[in-house]
């Protein structure tokens, strides 16, 4: 599929679009919900050292929900679209954007709702040395003030869908859940 077909098949070009939040930031109000003049909205942004991942929603042509998550690298000052991914919304998730769930609902504080990996090696048929990207969404309870990943501190957005990169390293990496005090609550390792 070339670029152009690509974006009209999603209804917005994911390169620019991702950029735009890692400029600008997400917007501070989304729309209630999609339809109409608004067919994709932005979910969240994860900006690490040298990764980012930006999350949208859309719309599709027969009223279904899509989560986008979209893996960018930076390389001499400019960010640029390495690869992407797209899940079906539950079927029961009518709302994307509604407000989320508390850790009762979600039989826990976190639910992965989808993760790939992407592979950076040079030489691709060879195993090693192999660099791999993880980036994906997760869906973090109505406890869930913040996410710690490394250093950084991620406010979790009210829907509650955060999207993430990492190298996940031979052991993998660990995320902290805060609550909205900014204290601990739980750890989860990303693999």
């Amino acid at each position: 599929m070339r670029p152009l077909d690509r974006a009209e098949y999603l209804g917005y070009t994911p390169a620019t679009e991702s950029r735009r939040l890692i400029g600008h930031g997400l917007p501070k109000q989304l729309p209630e919900t999609l339809g109409g003049r608004h067919r994709f909205t932005p979910l969240s942004l994860y900006v690490g050292d040298r990764l980012a991942a930006a999350a949208f929603a859309r719309l599709d042509g027969v009223g279904l929900f899509w989560l986008d998550v979209w893996l960018l690298s930076q390389r001499g000052g400019r960010w640029s679209l390495r690869t992407g991914s797209s899940a079906a919304a539950a079927p029961d998730d009518e709302d994307v954007l509604a407000p989320r769930s508390d850790a009762a609902v979600l039989n826990g504080h976190t639910q992965d709702v989808g993760t790939a990996r992407y592979d950076t090696s040079p030489v691709r048929w060879l195993p090693w040395p192999s660099k791999w990207v993880m980036y994906g969404i997760l869906r973090l309870s109505a406890e869930v003030g913040a996410v710690r990943i490394g250093a950084r501190e991620i406010q979790v957005p009210e829907h509650g869908l955060q999207a993430l990169a990492w190298r996940p390293g031979r052991k993998g990496v660990e995320l902290d859940l805060l609550d909205h005090k900014a204290e601990r609550m739980s750890g989860l390792r990303l693999r």
